[in-house]
């Protein structure tokens, strides 16, 4: 279907029957011979005089071509008149109901309460409970644009699972600008906004995944910059709901428009980082960032990379630092990390964090690791321990020789008996590499 947009009249009459419909000709045609007979014509009658001033704010005209299907046209307000047909244009051509020259977008069927278009928007609550979706479109085609505002706006506020599809309905037929109209109406006071982000979170990112337009992303940008502040930023981490907003204003936004929310978020990069939504947050900015901006954020978090190691949600970005960041990152965690790869072994988080070392360090790094694994007094405790058997594992796995020869060494020379739960899979790789039969 096409978009829900406003009237304008034709300068020419002649040029005019393009401007016709604002439904796809194959919906209509579709639906137009189970309700031709519901249907009665139009006035073509066109009033007189200047059309009252809109009451919608930062209202343009829509230019020629707007549309996002092309071919497809605005229809006439109610009332308006019906501009002649032009000569050898068929009614289904133009997505006309075929049905004389009466009415370009017929109005909804007499027997829906009773009332006619202009008066159902009026009283909203009878629309809400409407089960003709398509009939609530057509009525909605014939409204001016301050009404069709106005109803998206009522079906945000129903709780029922039917005014939620209605609104997804609307508001994805709409015309962009009038979109941005919604948008603008939801936005204008930012307390209500975080209110309808909680209650709704639904539908406004359903709005933010249907908008096309720099403006729309613009307004959302402008209402969820408030909750960028330090002291805002704590507690957003704890509304998920209002978290999901954010995720997907970000991955819809082009770059310079999300760029006030990536710099919020790299000032606070490491608290961010040490909490479930917030690590989420951080990892869905990063892989939209720049390379400059993401090498600054990367800089910052491996300078705390041990901290971060033994953080049950941080272990997880200094892992992804140490696959995809450069040489200088990992030079900073090798730094920072030394001389403490025993209590990170026998972390449950710090554990995974010594092992992705093992894979991303050169052969001198991974000779100080086993060295400080090995020469420690209670070495036998860590090829029995419930996570630094694992690190054990993997380092005679991934080291080459001579390091995986002096690991291995160093473990028989425990003289293990009981080779309980926890080191079974270490003497399976000894077997494994010829140390052991």
């Amino acid at each position: 279907m096409a978009r829900l947009g406003i009237y304008e009249p034709a300068a020419d009459a002649t040029d005019s029957a393009a401007a016709a419909d604002r439904f796809h000709p194959a919906f209509l045609r579709a639906h137009s011979a189970n309700v031709q007979s519901a249907y009665g014509p139009a006035s073509i009658v066109r009033a007189s005089g200047p059309a009252a001033p809109s009451t919608v704010p930062d209202e343009r005209r829509f230019a020629d071509g707007r549309l996002r299907h092309s071919g497809l046209a605005r229809g006439p307000r109610p009332g308006a008149g019906t501009p002649p047909t032009r000569a050898g244009t068929s009614a289904a051509g133009r997505g006309v109901l075929p049905a004389d020259d009466h009415a370009y977008l017929a109005p909804p069927p007499p027997y829906l309460h009773g009332v006619p278009a202009n008066q159902q928007l009026e009283g909203r609550n009878l629309f809400s409970t409407m089960n003709d979706e398509q009939a609530v479109l057509f009525a909605l085609s014939r409204e001016s644009p301050e009404k069709i505002v106005s109803y998206a706006c009522y079906l945000l506020e129903l709780e029922s699972r039917h005014g939620q599809r209605l609104f997804h309905l609307v508001f994805d037929h709409c015309h962009h600008q009038v979109q941005e109209w919604v948008i603008v109406q939801i936005t204008r006071d930012r307390k209500s906004f975080s209110r309808l982000c909680v209650g709704r979170t639904d539908e406004v990112v359903f709005m933010i995944n249907s908008c096309e337009t720099r403006r729309s992303m613009q307004l959302f940008r402008e209402a969820i910059q408030q909750w960028m502040s330090q002291n805002q930023l704590r507690s957003l981490l704890l509304d998920s709901k209002r978290l999901r907003v954010v995720y997907a204003f970000v991955v819809k936004s082009p770059p310079d428009i999300v760029q006030i929310i990536f710099e919020a978020i790299a000032k606070d990069c490491i608290r961010l980082a040490c909490q479930p939504n917030g690590l989420r947050l951080l990892q869905n900015c990063l892989e939209r960032t720049s390379q400059m901006e993401r090498n600054n954020i990367f800089i910052q978090l491996s300078y705390q990379s041990l901290h971060l190691a033994l953080n049950s949600c941080g272990n997880w970005i200094i892992q992804d630092i140490l696959t995809k960041g450069e040489t200088s990152h990992i030079e900073i965690i090798a730094f920072c990390l030394r001389n403490h790869y025993v209590a990170l072994a026998k972390n449950k988080y710090g554990s995974n964090v010594v092992e992705c070392c093992l894979r991303a360090f050169h052969e001198g790094e991974q000779m100080v690791i086993v060295n400080e694994l090995i020469y420690y007094p209670h070495f036998k405790d860590l090829v029995t321990h419930e996570f630094a058997n694992f690190t054990l594992s993997t380092a005679l796995e991934i080291c080459k020789y001579p390091i995986r020869n002096i690991l291995a060494n160093a473990i028989l020379s425990q003289n293990i008996i009981v080779r309980n739960q926890h080191s079974m899979k270490i003497f399976s790789i000894l077997a494994k590499y010829g140390f052991i039969s």
